[in-house]
């Protein structure tokens, strides 16, 4: 009984440091990955919109409650378009993904800045496989179907990974109705620091 309950102290002991240990070990790391966050985000906001120089982060107000976007603005300080923050739940998790929609709702960029899909098949969602023939599509039809070709829309599916393919038409889609939800208010929008 005297073995067992050292035995059982020790293990407390040990597990009590640990948790000790990961704790002080999250509190010094987390904020160096949330400053990575940001970096990789802001990344992605250049890349997803090009013609912005500026952004300024919209926080939702009461006609437009939940959703949230970050404006673009051009160096003479007219409004170049807005970027979504979407993550639609693909296979394996959500697929975070970051679209850049130019001042006139057409797309002019989208990024993949996380996913844990099935490698080698969901995951090609981020490579030029997939990317380029959507890029290509976007330049030839003005108005596609943001839904694989097999539910009848225009975007070719990636093979043996339909749930990825489909989640990703639904990242588009939702950033495409979070534009038309916000499309009124654009106009209001000035660049950081300027004033109407």
């Amino acid at each position: 009984m005297k073995d067992m309950l050292r035995m059982g102290s020790f293990l407390f002991i040990i597990a009590a440091v640990a948790g000790a240990l990961l704790a002080i070990t999250e509190s010094i790391t987390s904020p160096k990955i949330r400053e990575n966050y940001i970096k990789k985000l802001e990344q992605a906001r250049a890349e997803v919109l090009p013609q912005a120089s500026k952004f300024s982060n919209i926080k939702p107000d009461k006609e437009s409650a939940g959703i949230e976007y970050t404006a673009g603005f051009a160096e003479n300080g007219e409004l170049a378009g807005i970027v979504v923050n979407v993550a639609p739940k693909g296979y394996a998790g959500p697929i975070e993904m970051v679209l850049g929609l130019k001042a006139d709702g057409s797309i002019a960029g989208v990024k993949i800045l996380s996913q844990k899909e099935t490698p080698g098949l969901g995951t090609k969602l981020a490579d030029s496989v997939f990317l380029e023939p959507f890029k290509k599509l976007l330049q030839e039809k003005p108005k596609p179907i943001f839904k694989v070709k097999q539910d009848g829309g225009d975007i070719d599916g990636i093979t043996a990974a339909t749930i990825s393919s489909r989640a990703f038409c639904a990242g588009v889609r939702d950033a495409m109705s979070t534009y038309e939800k916000i499309k009124p208010q654009l106009q209001a929008l000035t660049a950081p620091g300027d004033a109407k």
